[in-house]
């Protein structure tokens, strides 16, 4: 893999993202403070609520991320690069919106899915034709072009959900649910995960990288997962459905494993807060895993939201926090310190980030996630009082790093 600069974004054009996506966090977790520890994923708020988790958060740090990590893990130049002065407050506007239309008023779901769909079209459409021209066609590349596919495909369901919510089509927007789920967050989201991570995981953690081949079985069965839902969901075929849920935990576990085995030829003895929080995040994806089979199961809702909760604020939380650690401080070295390397004395990558301000924030996201789910299993408010809490406060404590991180200058 060639490290370029030449391959990289301005970090004046990606730092709106990591900074906004850390806002959002704030917010996204202030929602939680508000809710009860009876929830429902039925309820419309909890779906405003995981819409402003997944794209204000989430979303806002892949791109941010893919900006950069794409271009250079298929050593190719973004094709049009001044895309993302647009795809930004497209975005933010688009979020805010269509939070908007959760909670105060559905008529403004279509404004704000509608210009959401054009943003991340935006960032779609440019990553594609990007990587097309890349010369390096290895399952990772190709793992980042399908799921660009399954993006523009989940987005463009999504606003025929809005659609449906706000009274202006009359079609029932719970039969795309589940496909609607399936191809944003298993086709692009996961799909991003599992390719990038074989490339990131080796390289922070000074492992051995797995094989192409080992990658390409959880890439097609993810790939499978995916089609297999859309289809069920279009034709409402529930042997299907869960068919599709089957074979996506499959590739996320056979995923696992190439994890464990890239842990396992780990170089050096030492751990930081990226490993950490690498740990904590697949902790909760072997908990959501194991909530999610039983699930299948025993048909518990309980058990869902559960498996759903570990999901989302312990898997994705940790794992884009961790590498919100070890890709701010690279950019800003990269861009800033590097060019002075042979002219005067530069800090060291680890030197840029306050190691126990992060242990702080670490410690913080793991007592909410903890409290919250036990919140949600014996129905405490309590608990799920402090487990908000302490995420709005593990939040509050990564922006305040972000953007020391981002204002670090020689």
């Amino acid at each position: 893999m060639n490290v370029s600069p030449n391959f990289s974004l301005p970090l004046r054009l990606i730092a709106p993202y990591f900074i906004s996506a850390v806002f959002f966090y704030i917010v996204a977790m202030s929602f939680l403070f508000f809710f009860s520890s009876r929830v429902s994923l039925h309820d419309f708020n909890v779906i405003g609520w995981v819409h402003s988790y997944m794209i204000g958060f989430v979303m806002m740090v892949i791109i941010g991320a893919m900006g950069q990590m794409s271009v250079v893990v298929a050593e190719v130049y973004h094709r049009y690069p001044s895309v993302f002065r647009w795809i930004f407050p497209l975005l933010l506007i688009g979020i805010c919106t269509l939070l908007f239309g959760f909670f105060v008023s559905s008529l403004y779901l279509p404004i704000g899915g509608g210009i959401i769909f054009l943003a991340l079209g935006l960032f779609a459409f440019n990553l594609f034709i990007s990587l097309r021209s890349s010369r390096r066609r290895t399952s990772v590349t190709r793992s980042m072009q399908w799921s660009t596919l399954f993006l523009g495909f989940g987005l463009g369901v999504g606003v025929w959900m809005a659609l449906s919510y706000s009274g202006i089509i009359n079609t029932d927007p719970t039969q795309w649910r589940m496909g609607h789920v399936f191809a944003v967050f298993g086709g692009y989201v996961m799909l991003n995960i599992m390719g990038v991570s074989t490339v990131v995981l080796p390289m922070f953690g000074a492992c051995n990288r797995p094989s192409d081949r080992d990658h390409t079985i959880s890439f097609y069965t993810m790939i499978a997962s995916v089609s297999a839902m859309i289809i069920a969901s279009m034709f409402q075929m529930v042997w299907l459905q869960k068919s599709a849920l089957w074979i996506g935990i499959g590739s996320v576990l056979y995923y696992m494993i190439q994890v464990y085995r890239i842990f396992t030829t780990k170089k050096r003895g030492y751990s930081d807060i990226w490993e950490r929080s690498v740990l904590i995040a697949f902790i909760a994806l072997v908990l959501s895993i194991g909530l999610g089979i039983y699930a299948l199961v025993c048909s518990d809702e309980t058990v869902v939201i559960l498996s759903f909760w570990f999901l989302t604020a312990g898997f994705l939380g940790f794992l884009i926090s961790a590498h919100l650690y070890k890709i701010v401080p690279f950019l800003v070295w990269f861009e800033r310190y590097a060019p002075y390397i042979d002219e005067r004395e530069v800090p060291m990558l680890h030197q840029l980030l306050p190691t126990r301000w992060a242990n702080v924030q670490w410690g913080f996201g793991v007592v909410g996630v903890l409290s919250i789910a036990l919140a949600i299993a014996m129905n405490n408010p309590i608990l799920w009082k402090i487990g908000s809490l302490s995420l709005i406060a593990s939040g509050g404590v990564l922006l305040a790093i972000v953007i020391k991180l981002l204002r670090d200058k020689l």
